[in-house]
């Protein structure tokens, strides 16, 4: 019977252990790939990371949105910076096949910003990626080092 008790006791003393243990370092997932966030950088949510010189967020999708949700999020987009002009890019997510995207290039307070929009299935989901960076890539090492995990620019 001591012997039991001592078990149990254990047992009820795991879960607190394990739960106070260090933590390891944050990171978000992107369609099973863990993003390390880097310093400069903190998560806004699960699926949007916020950095001293991009702001990178995805949003997963219903196949049925598929279609219609990309191009009424970058008539938003483009409704909420004047002005903006527009440029169809190709690049691929997680080395999955060319998905065609569009480019917003736009002035702000702090000078240009470049926002990249692409909607593409990775790994069978539908999702649309969000990248605005503070400086314009020419190839995809100009790339913030997260984003090259998960995005190829084709130039």
């Amino acid at each position: 019977m001591k012997t039991l008790l001592s078990v149990l006791w254990l047992l009820l003393l795991l879960p607190l252990s394990s739960a106070t243990g260090p933590a390891g370092p944050p990171s978000l997932n992107f369609c099973g790939v863990e993003l390390p966030v880097e310093s400069g950088c903190a998560p806004a949510s699960s699926t949007e990371l916020a950095c001293t010189n991009y702001r990178l967020s995805w949003a997963y999708l219903d196949y049925k949105l598929m279609t219609a949700y990309p191009p009424e999020y970058i008539r938003l987009a483009k409704k909420a910076h004047k002005g903006a002009e527009t440029q169809p890019f190709t690049c691929s997510l997680l080395d999955g096949p060319p998905a065609q995207g569009t480019r917003l290039a736009y002035v702000t307070d702090n000078g240009m910003a470049y926002q990249y929009i692409v909607c593409a299935a990775v790994k069978g989901q539908p999702v649309l990626l969000d990248l605005t960076l503070s400086l314009e890539p020419e190839k995809t090492e100009d790339l913030p080092e997260v984003v090259r995990q998960i995005m190829r620019l084709e130039k």
